[in-house]
Parts: C-alpha cells; sequence; structure tokens
C-alpha cells in the first residue's frame, strides 16, 4: 500500500511517497552524512589516498562480494565536476538502501539515505572548486558550514557509484537525487583513518576533535568510525581511543575491504536518530575482533548452506548452472563469496557427481585413463563452466590420482573375530570339590575318582576292587546294568548336578572306549623321471 502526500511548499507541490507496513505505519527514512577531509590545506595530494569515506558508503550500499570497488579519488576535471553525478557540489549521493529488522516480532523497514560530503580538486591547479569565497571548503569553518548547516537541496543530480559513472552515465543505473530530502532526520559518521600516523594524523585528530565539539552544540547525532581498522597502527588507534574517553563519544572500528563493522555504524546512528520509531536496531558495539569473527561465522555458514544445497539439489552431472543462480542459497552465497568462488563450488560438486556416474560404466573402475578421458571430454562440453576449466583440469587429476592410488593400496581386511568362550559342541566342565584329606586314597584311576566326584564328595562312598561290581552306599551298580548303560544314550549325558538321587548312570563321556582309527592308504602319483 502506497500513500502519496502532498505539501505546499513556497508555492511548490512537492510530492513526497511512503510504504506502508500491515499496521498503516510509514518506514522511517534516515538520511546519513558521512564527514571527513581527505587532505588539509598545505597537503599534497599525491601523499594521501584518502581516508576511506567513498569505500564505507559503497559497502553499505552494495553489501555484495563482488560491488566492492576502491579508487574514488577527488581529483577532477573542470568538466567532470559539471556532470550530473558532481552537479557543481562537494557532496555525493551514493542512493537509498533498505533493512529489514525485527522488532518484537514484526519485521520493520529503515530506509537510509546516504551522502558523503568531500572537497573536489581542479586537477590543473590542484586547488579546491569554488575556494575563493571566505570559507574556504578545506577549512573547518567552510567544511562545517557545508556538511551541517546547508540545506540538502540539489535538483538533477544524480547518484555516484564509480568514477566510471561521471563520464559514461548512460552505461550504469543512476537514481534521481529525491526533492525534499532535507525533512528527514539527520544522523552523522565522523571518519577517522587510523592507518596513517605522523603530523597528518594529528592534523586530522584536531578536525575531528572540533568536528565532535560542534555536533555536540548543535545536538546533533553521530558515531566516529575508525576506518582501515585491518592496517592500523597502534599509537593512531590508541590516541583516537584516548580523545573518545575525554569526550565521551561512541567509536566503532571499522574496516570496508573486510567488510567488518560497516553496517553497524550506520546502523547505530540510526538507532540514536529514530530511537522510538525503530526499536529493532541493534545498538551494541562490538569490537573489531569479535565483529571480525562474526563475518566469518557468517561466511562459513553460507558456504555449508550452499554445499548441503548442492548435496539434495545437483544429484546429475548434466545439471546447468543458470537454474542454480535464481535460488537463495546461491543468492547468499554470492553475497559474501563472490560470483567466482560460488560457481568454482558448483563446478566442484558437479565433476564429482560424473565422476560418480563415470565409475558405474564398464571397464571405469580399474581404468583411470579411460575415466580421466570421460571427465576431461565432459568439462570440454560444459561451456558453462569454461571460466573454470583450469581448475576442473587440476581436480580431475587428483580424482584420478586418489583412485590410482585406491587401486594400488590392497583393502584393509577387518581383524579376525575371536571364538567364543563357550560352544554348542563344548561340555562345560564340572564344578570344582575340594577332597577331603581322609578320601585322598580313594582317589586313583578309573572309575572310582569320577564316582567320588559325581557323589558330591561323600566321603562314605566305598569302592571295591571288584571290576563286575562296584559298590555303593545309596546305589548298586552290577555288571548288566553298566552294560545296559553303556549301550543306551540317554544314560551317557553328563549329568551337571551332584545330588546322587537326580544323576544320571552310566560312566562318563571321557570314559567311553573310542574305536580305534581305521587305516587309510593313499595312493601318490609321482613324477616320471623321463618327462
Amino acid at each position: 500500500l502506497i500513500l502519496f502526500l502532498c505539501e505546499r511548499r513556497r508555492g511548490h507541490a512537492v510530492f513526497l511517497t511512503f510504504e506502508l507496513h500491515a499496521n498503516n505505519m510509514a518506514s522511517p527514512t534516515l538520511v546519513v552524512n558521512v564527514l571527513g577531509l581527505s587532505r588539509l590545506d598545505g597537503e599534497n595530494f599525491s601523499n594521501h589516498q584518502g581516508i576511506g569515506k567513498s569505500c564505507l558508503c559503497y559497502r553499505f550500499v552494495y553489501p555484495g562480494y563482488d560491488d566492492y570497488v576502491e579508487g574514488h579519488r577527488s581529483l577532477l576535471a573542470s568538466q567532470e565536476f559539471e556532470s550530473d553525478v558532481i552537479h557543481k557540489d562537494h557532496f555525493l549521493y551514493w542512493g537509498s538502501t533498505t533493512r529489514t529488522y525485527d522488532s518484537k516480532g514484526s519485521l520493520e523497514k529503515v530506509h537510509f539515505e546516504v551522502l558523503e560530503y568531500t572537497a573536489f580538486y581542479e586537477d590543473i591547479t590542484d586547488q579546491p572548486f569554488g575556494n575563493n569565497s571566505k570559507r574556504p571548503v578545506t577549512s573547518f569553518e567552510g567544511y562545517t558550514k557545508m556538511a551541517v548547516g546547508s540545506p540538502l537541496e540539489s535538483p538533477g543530480k544524480i547518484s555516484y557509484k564509480n568514477r566510471d559513472l561521471i563520464c559514461y552515465p548512460q552505461d550504469y543505473e543512476s537514481v534521481v537525487f529525491p526533492p525534499g530530502i532535507g525533512k528527514h532526520p539527520r544522523g552523522y559518521v565522523v571518519v577517522v583513518d587510523v592507518s596513517d600516523s605522523g603530523p597528518g594524523f594529528e592534523s586530522r585528530l584536531r578536525l575531528t576533535e572540533n568536528m565532535v565539539a560542534h555536533l555536540v552544540k548543535k545536538k546533533q547525532k553521530f558515531v566516529v568510525a575508525a576506518t582501515k581498522r585491518d592496517e592500523a597502527f597502534t599509537t593512531s588507534l590508541e590516541k583516537l581511543g584516548e580523545l573518545a574517553r575525554v569526550m565521551k563519544f561512541t567509536l566503532i572500528e571499522v574496516s570496508a575491504k573486510s567488510n567488518v563493522n560497516v553496517s553497524e555504524a550506520f546502523e547505530i546512528v540510526a538507532a540514536k536518530v529514530l530511537s522510538k520509531a525503530a526499536h529493532g536496531i541493534p545498538t551494541q558495539v562490538l569490537s573489531y575482533q569479535d565483529a571480525a569473527k562474526k563475518t566469518l561465522s557468517n561466511r562459513d555458514r553460507a558456504r555449508r548452506a550452499f554445499r548441503s544445497f548442492l548435496q539434495k539439489r545437483v544429484t546429475l552431472g548434466s545439471e546447468r548452472l543458470k537454474a542454480i543462480e535464481c535460488t537463495e542459497e546461491y543468492k547468499a552465497c554470492a553475497q559474501l563469496h563472490g560470483k567466482f568462488e560460488t560457481d568454482k563450488m558448483f563446478a566442484q560438486h558437479v565433476l564429482t557427481v560424473r565422476n560418480d556416474e563415470v565409475s558405474c560404466y564398464a571397464g571405469v573402475t580399474d581404468n583411470v585413463e579411460m575415466r580421466q578421458e570421460f571427465l576431461e571430454d565432459y568439462v570440454a562440453e560444459r561451456t558453462d563452466l569454461s571460466l573454470y576449466a583450469n581448475y576442473l583440469k587440476d581436480l580431475i587429476i587428483k580424482i584420478c590420482q586418489k583412485c590410482n592410488n585406491e587401486m594400488s593400496t590392497p583393502p584393509t581386511l577387518p581383524p579376525p573375530t575371536p571364538p567364543p568362550l563357550t560352544s554348542p559342541e563344548m561340555v562345560p566342565s564340572l564344578p570344582f570339590i575340594p577332597i577331603p584329606p581322609d578320601a585322598k586314597h580313594n582317589v586313583g584311576s578309573g572309575i572310582k575318582g569320577d564316582h567320588y566326584l559325581r557323589n558330591g564328595g561323600d566321603t562314605q562312598n566305598k569302592f571295591s576292587d571288584n571290576p563286575t561290581k562296584v559298590s555303593n552306599d545309596k546305589d548298586t551298580v552290577t555288571k548288566e546294568e553298566q552294560d545296559y548303560e553303556d549301550n543306551d544314550p540317554e544314560c551317557n549325558k553328563p549329568s551337571y548336578d551332584n545330588k546322587p538321587s537326580q544323576r544320571k548312570k552310566g560312566p562318563p563321556p571321557h570314559l567311553k572306549t573310542k574305536p580305534a582309527p581305521q587305516k587309510r592308504t593313499v595312493l601318490l602319483a609321482l613324477p616320471s623321471t623321463n618327462g
């Protein structure tokens, strides 16, 4: 739902648009002015490469990995200064970006309008454009009045993205500077380059001190960003930190090149300005080390999510890259890793899938040369992977070397399983019963000692020397009964109970007579000596 409002200003109708949520509340819009001078009066341009304002704005408006561009110098020709991009102004309009935040369970959008205030120099005279006034642009008074107190009006101005857009605006998409932007609340990001040291840093530190004092006097919301933190000098960072403790302002360490704490710098300003309208904006200031870990964690999470997506989605070697580029997983990975690295992940996966398909062909499993030939032909046919042909060829060599090593290495057999301690064929031994001293004379060879043990160690058992009859206090076994027990298989089963009343009659198995081994004749055929 779009609501159009018409406001009368000085006899002109100005149309304003607001995007509405389901609760019919307009999304807040914030204008963020990025401040900081690349060089002061008396400094040579060749000795300084900028303080990182443009890279900070670029990374926030265009957060993609492939969108980042360096080299936004302020030395222009007179025709470039008069172009629609510069429009004879000492500020750049970077366009707008919208971020969504979770505010108490509901999604809330915040629109950011980003402007960068700088000083443009003429390439011939090496002097700032329009520097004939009483307050030069490069002076503290002139720069502060322009950046803080000037109205935001520049009809016909278009957004800036890179230096080529100044000379060839028809080749790029641009946004017209919106009228009435000055009515929105403002916030400020003061940039300080901590990769510099010496007199240049000292002069910019004094400029930052005066600018912070001026913003506090005007009751403006701001944050100080220490840019180029990945290349920072320790002494410069300590001096800026000491100034932040003395003047009690918010300091955040950022790196536009590594994309660390860039969005957080703008979000902290938005949280200060829109304290009542945007409750979902994060306000915590992370240290550079913690923010760098968070960035690496997000990159690793996106990589793992994309690889997991490929495992489920791409199961055929004929899958095309164009069908994957429109998915959300691909866009999220390309946002943090770039298109080149994301496409390389896809190329590696489809080559692995194709290798699995080739392995099913007859004769390929044990033939490395045939496998390599199949894979090289597959890469040559894939026109969508032509940019990664050299990478895939190296990957094919590694795959074939791995297959060759697997074929040359004998398979490792698992260790043999030890036999069980008790098998069904094994008969458990009888329980040990100690023999009292007075019964040792009864233990001898043959059946006498065994009867004693199987009768539970009864010391009253008496054995006679008569082989045809065995005496026992409880039962008497005759020769006929003994022969019957020898021939009855049920009686030859061992008993594991020592009670005589439940014991099976008959000799134990190890006392049974074993049949004599049969003689076998083996004929061996020996070779003849005559051949």
